[in-house]
């Protein structure tokens, strides 16, 4: 080993100081712990290229690469900057050169081991300084690739959020309450069927909608489940600004604080008024079915003996003088028949003969047989039919119980004298048959009972005149509302059919 290089060596080191480096040392742990302080990277830089000038190991210049990779992490990091760590280099050679050039002129050097020295340590700084940049570009490529990843991934989840709240929006029926349980935000399928502005709704409590279905237990449940935390889901009758009704299927999902304190909940709602309806008149089918069954035997049992009992009461008529009582008797006779005959409606299935019915011809016929009872009560039946004659397919027979049921309801709901209208409506593709009382009128609880089995709101009523109305009427593919603005506000009964125009079925 050459003794100029070894002074050399020693003297490049001095420039770098005492760094009390220990064979044990860790030497890329300590060079990390340190990399935000340049004097010690600087001092470190000139043990390593003394090192090398004196014994040319590739584990030196392995070291002095693997010190680059720092430098050039360093660089692209938080701790450091490119110039930063290009000037370092640059001064660090500038003070390796200042001294040959010194020890040269002191003539301890010689001028070919000075261009010796310049010819190795030339070419090594050069590598120490390419790996820097090259470590640095690849890291700033990858961080500038994830950057444009995150980026894209958050535009991604901008837009989905984007496109979740256009669903919520176009999709539900969407609301937002603070911890006080008042509306924060509703969107504008909330406004719609509440029939109220966002600026009616903004600040107010749900109470605003409360129809008085459910009871106080019932919300006070639901906030305890929000208080503790849980998701609730149910159904809720509410009531709109105009008065009407509707249902909604609702899912409220609490958000706690870190201290588990509920500060707002979402309410996600669909309107299932329809779906309940339905629901209803399935249930209203089932019943029909059940009384159907029932009215198949029931009235057979009862026919026949009364028929026998009717057949003595005649003979007993012929043979001797007809009295009061004999009379009495054959009239309630009848009477039983009738309502026999009202039962048989709801037995099995019978074929029907469908034909064309005049229904203008079948309203009037209606109305004059009930006349002499309206007249009796104070009752002025009023109708209106349309100039053009209005045909549909069905049988007359039915179709005139199904209205003498209706107008004599109407008449017997006023006591005390009024009208009752009877209007006849053609439309494109329906015959619309409306009869308004100016009755006692009806409550919601009344109105949501109507057609089913046995419930009356007459005194001496049996309840199977509407069931019996609503049966004929849906055999004939028809439809019937009932509206009613309240106790003491009249009713009306709107009927709708198909309609055919005369001469087709």
């Amino acid at each position: 080993m050459s003794s100029w290089k070894t002074f050399i060596s020693q003297k490049i080191k001095g420039l770098g100081g005492d760094l009390a480096l220990t064979e044990t040392d860790d030497t890329y742990e300590l060079l990390l712990h340190h990399l935000d302080k340049p004097s010690f990277l600087r001092n470190y830089f000139f043990h390593l290229i003394g090192d090398y000038l004196e014994k040319e190991t590739d584990s030196i210049k392995g070291d002095l690469l693997s010190f680059a990779n720092l430098l050039g992490r360093k660089s692209a990091g938080l701790s450091g900057s490119l110039d930063s760590t290009i000037e370092l280099l640059y001064k660090s050679r500038v003070s390796v050169i200042g001294l040959l050039e010194q020890e040269a002129k002191a003539g301890t050097l010689s001028v070919q081991n000075l261009f010796s020295c310049i010819h190795l340590l030339d070419p090594l700084y050069h590598s120490v300084l390419s790996s820097v940049i090259a470590h640095y570009n690849d890291i700033l490529s990858t961080t500038q690739f994830a950057l444009e990843e995150s980026a894209a991934d958050l535009k991604i989840t901008l837009t989905e959020l984007a496109e979740l709240k256009k669903v919520l929006n176009e999709a539900t029926i969407f609301a937002v309450m603070d911890e006080k349980d008042n509306y924060m935000y509703v969107n504008e399928k909330f406004c719609e069927i509440s029939k109220y502005s966002k600026e009616e709704l903004i600040g107010k409590n749900p109470v605003i909608l409360d129809c008085g279905y459910q009871s106080r237990e019932f919300f006070k449940e639901v906030l305890e489940n929000l208080n503790n935390g849980k998701v609730w889901n149910g159904q809720i009758l509410n009531r709109a600004k105009d008065g009407t009704l509707y249902w909604v299927d609702s899912t409220l999902v609490p958000f706690l604080d870190k201290n588990g304190k509920r500060y707002k909940h979402i309410s996600i709602q669909y309107d299932i008024t329809e779906q309940k309806r339905t629901e209803e008149t399935l249930l209203k089918a089932e019943k029909l079915s059940m009384v159907g069954e029932l009215a198949a035997g029931f009235a057979h049992e009862i026919r026949n003996p009364l028929t026998t009992i009717k057949g003595f009461v005649q003979l007993l008529t012929e043979t001797t003088k007809e009295t009061v009582f004999t009379r009495t008797i054959l009239d309630e006779i009848d009477r039983i028949n009738s309502i026999v005959s009202d039962f048989m409606i709801f037995a099995r299935p019978h074929s029907t003969d469908f034909t064309e019915c005049n229904l203008a011809s079948i309203l009037q016929d209606a109305g004059k047989f009930l006349e002499p009872e309206a007249m009796l009560k104070n009752v002025i039946l009023i109708t209106h039919f349309p100039q053009k004659e209005v045909f549909i397919t069905g049988e007359k027979n039915q179709l005139k119980q199904v209205f003498l049921n209706i107008i004599k309801n109407a008449i017997e709901a006023i006591p005390n004298g009024g009208i009752v209208s009877i209007l006849l409506e053609e439309h494109e593709k329906a015959a619309i048959v409306t009869i308004k009382d100016s009755g006692v009128g009806l409550t919601e609880e009344q109105l949501a009972k109507l057609g089913e089995p046995f419930f009356t709101t007459k005194a001496t009523g049996n309840g199977l005149g509407l069931m019996v109305t609503y049966k004929i009427i849906r055999d004939h593919r028809g439809t019937i509302d009932v509206h009613s603005e309240g106790p003491g506000k009249g009713t009306a009964f709107t009927v709708t059919f198909p309609y055919t125009q005369r001469g087709l079925s």
